[in-house]
């Protein structure tokens, strides 16, 4: 027999029995019962494993990947696309600046009269640049232009192969305008101020309808352009 409690026995004469501070046994239940507290660890209900992600106190769901955008191809195709469409108009404008699809009438801008230099460009007539204007265009580079051989006061452009052409050429000036360059054989004409010192040409008179060198009589002239078609006089004075 053990030693008798020296507080006695408790009130009504039995001994209490000890008392499980979180419930009775089995709180947790039975094998695969959920306890009040949630399912005891390892134990999910069923249909669930693992963990719940995003949920609190557990893992963060793993972020979606990336997804992949167009807009850098189609930016670089746009881009693409804008190239191959500057490339096409600049062609088209040097196309239209070319003398071969000049006519008579047209004007255009000759820094130099010789094989190598820079081709002619298509200007308006009324740019200063614009130094020669085209009297007749020949569907050969081998026909002669209006005057026979000698080609009267023509500068002349031609063009050799399958486009071959030639341009019968007159100064493009008005009476009282003054040139650099008039006397040169190769250098295209200039027009400057008459006060210039690089003067070297002055047209003191100028007259369309006819084609004849004595109109240039009792002027200061000592050069005449004679232009069959349009028939057109240019009387010069030079420095010589």
């Amino acid at each position: 027999m053990g030693q008798p409690d020296p507080y006695g026995p408790p009130p009504g004469g039995q001994p209490q029995q000890p008392q499980q501070p979180y419930g009775q046994p089995g709180q947790y239940g039975q094998p695969g019962q959920p306890g009040p507290y949630g399912p005891p660890p390892g134990q999910f209900p069923p249909g669930q494993q693992g963990f719940a992600p995003g949920q609190p106190g557990f893992p963060p769901a793993p972020p979606a990947p990336p997804k992949r955008s167009k807009a850098p191809r189609l930016i670089l195709a746009g881009i693409g696309a804008i190239v191959v469409v500057a490339i096409i108009v600049i062609g088209i404008v040097s196309f239209m600046k070319s003398p071969a699809t000049s006519q008579a009438g047209d004007c255009l801008t000759i820094t130099e009269f010789t094989q190598g230099g820079d081709d002619p460009a298509k200007a308006d007539c009324n740019d200063p640049k614009a130094n020669v204007k085209i009297a007749k265009k020949l569907d050969s580079a081998s026909d002669d232009c209006p005057g026979g051989s000698s080609g009267a006061g023509y500068d002349t452009y031609s063009v050799s192969g399958r486009s071959s052409y030639k341009l019968c050429l007159m100064i493009n000036a008005k009476q009282g305008d003054c040139l650099a360059n008039f006397t040169s054989q190769t250098k295209g004409y200039v027009k400057v101020p008459c006060t210039d010192p690089t003067k070297d040409g002055e047209l003191v008179k100028v007259v369309t309808g006819q084609a004849d060198k004595s109109v240039c009589e009792g002027t200061d002239a000592t050069r005449v352009a004679v232009y069959p078609e349009p028939a057109t006089t240019m009387c010069v004075k030079t420095n010589e």
